[in-house]
């Protein structure tokens, strides 16, 4: 994955782009996004405060969904800490309402967070030579928070995360088996972090274009949310409409958490 000195940016106009869905790695990130789809279906979140690390005494139920192999718990450990960083960083007075600089030091105490962090939790997983992708793996998770020049997140970020799932998934990191935990608890406490930046810095959202999509931050909520739901018969197409049943649903289903959410912005926004 190379270095510092070895990286550069190769998508930068419309003929790389038609040549990167032509390549494999283009194929392999949509094989990858395919199977943590199919890993949560029908399959209900629980609160991220029950998961824990799954030891050798637990090793007879590893099939309990709350037991999180080692490699993944300490992913989860670097996202929760992004908590950590937010609350050392609050917001800055300043004339403009949205875009907060007070963002751009949480950007500064995450970056550093994940350096001292992020190598800890690859040499734990005694993968050889996995200390070689550490920059271009921290690069991913550190433009997932947002652009700290602009101050602004978006989709892109978004699929910033998702690349630093697949990075640690192409070198084995990951097992299928934790694939569901890759999406009901690192990309949930994720998701979690990045809502509180955007209400806590006022981000500005990137990219945006309105309409299009219900969620100017977020997409990959509304993809497994959709998996999470495929084959439930309990849930009718008009309960999203409904306030009480948003209310019930949201702690159990990605795709009622986003509605939810969305809703909550909404209304704060009117007020």
């Amino acid at each position: 994955m190379g270095d510092v000195n070895s990286l550069s940016y190769k998508i930068i106009n419309d003929e790389s782009i038609i040549r990167f869905t032509k390549s494999s790695i283009y194929n392999d990130i949509i094989e990858f996004i395919t199977n943590l789809n199919k890993s949560v279906v029908g399959v209900e979140m629980k609160p991220l405060e029950d998961f824990k690390l799954c030891n050798e005494n637990d090793m007879i139920n590893n099939d309990n969904f709350l037991f999180l192999s080692k490699n993944v718990y300490n992913i989860f450990q670097l996202i929760k800490n992004m908590n950590k960083c937010i609350d050392s960083c609050p917001p800055i007075n300043q004339s403009s309402r949205f875009g907060n600089r007070g963002f751009q030091h949480f950007c500064d105490a995450y970056y550093k967070e994940v350096d001292e962090y992020l190598p800890h939790a690859l040499s734990e997983s005694n993968i050889p030579n996995i200390s070689e992708h550490t920059y271009q793996i921290s690069y991913y998770l550190k433009n997932s928070i947002g652009n700290k020049k602009r101050i602004d997140y978006g989709t892109g970020h978004e699929l910033n995360f998702l690349l630093f799932l697949f990075c640690l998934n192409k070198i084995n990191f990951f097992i299928p088996s934790d694939y569901k935990h890759l999406v009901l608890v690192l990309y949930r406490q994720y998701l979690e972090g990045v809502r509180r930046v955007q209400i806590i810095y006022t981000v500005e959202p990137a990219g945006s274009r309105g309409a299009w999509g219900l969620d100017d931050f977020q997409f990959l909520v509304f993809l497994f949310g959709a998996a999470q739901l495929s084959y439930n018969r309990k849930i009718k197409t008009d309960d999203i409409e409904k306030k009480e049943l948003l209310e019930l649903w949201a702690p159990k289903y990605l795709y009622f958490d986003a509605l939810k959410y969305i809703s909550m912005v909404i209304l704060s926004s009117q007020n």
